[in-house]
């Protein structure tokens, strides 16, 4: 009976279709969709996208498949900023965002370009890494 399972097993095993996993047509995304948006106020969060638009010298807006609604608002307070359309992996803080709160300390501007980041979420930029 053990010779009769180990050559149907190794028949099983000889029909020319390899054991290994083929891969996807498409990338797999790299991180879970909505991450940000299941993301609480104040957690910690390492976001990769590609840089849309600069608003100011404080604040721009990255894209990516995986973002809630494609997009994401990023403040920072350092020297320079990324330029469209370079890949960035920004590592920060989410915060819910608010103009009028957020104004003064990063220098935004007119509120016009933010609104419709207005009372989501956001992320304040630790540490920023052009790719």
């Amino acid at each position: 009976m053990a010779a009769l399972a180990s050559v149907v097993l190794l028949a099983a095993g000889c029909t020319g279709e390899s054991a290994a996993p083929r891969p996807s047509p498409e990338p797999a995304p790299t991180t879970a969709r909505g991450t940000v948006a299941r993301a609480e106020v104040g957690d910690r969060l390492t976001v990769t996208a590609s840089v849309e638009r600069v608003i100011t010298d404080a604040a721009f807006v990255v894209r990516d498949v995986d973002l809630t609604d494609g997009t994401l608002l990023v403040l920072i307070t350092g020297p320079s900023i990324p330029a469209p359309p370079q890949l960035v992996t920004v590592q920060g803080t989410v915060i819910r965002f608010s103009h009028r709160d957020l104004t003064d300390r990063y220098d935004l501007g007119p509120p016009g370009p933010y609104r419709a980041f207005e009372g989501g979420r956001a992320l304040v930029a630790q540490e920023i890494t052009v790719r």
